[in-house]
């Protein structure tokens, strides 16, 4: 899967919302379908999202923030994003993957 065409074609078609805070809270709100960290987002912030909200799945991508935001058109670092509508993308094809 190209994940940058998925992100623009999500950005573009969908509903996507950025940063840890707004993660948490379409989590809390169960909005989110499904939260996308960067590589060097924190691991505090992935086990309280993996342990307040289950259900909620959640995959790391292979890059640093900084091209997370650059994939996503953004002028600034993306460590997690939250896909509450995945517009015409595949997005919500991908696995929960954490490693």
């Amino acid at each position: 899967m190209d994940l940058t065409r998925n992100l623009k074609q999500a950005l573009s078609t969908g509903k996507i919302i950025f940063g840890q805070r707004e993660t948490m809270g379409a989590c809390a709100r169960g909005d989110a379908r499904l939260v996308l960290v960067a590589a060097n987002c924190p691991e505090g912030f992935l086990s309280d999202v993996s342990d307040s909200y289950p259900g909620v799945p959640i995959h790391r991508v292979h890059m640093v923030n900084r091209q997370l935001g650059s994939a996503c058109a953004k002028p600034f670092a993306v460590s997690s994003l939250c896909v509450i509508d995945p517009g015409q993308s595949d997005l919500l094809t991908l696995q929960h993957n954490l490693s």
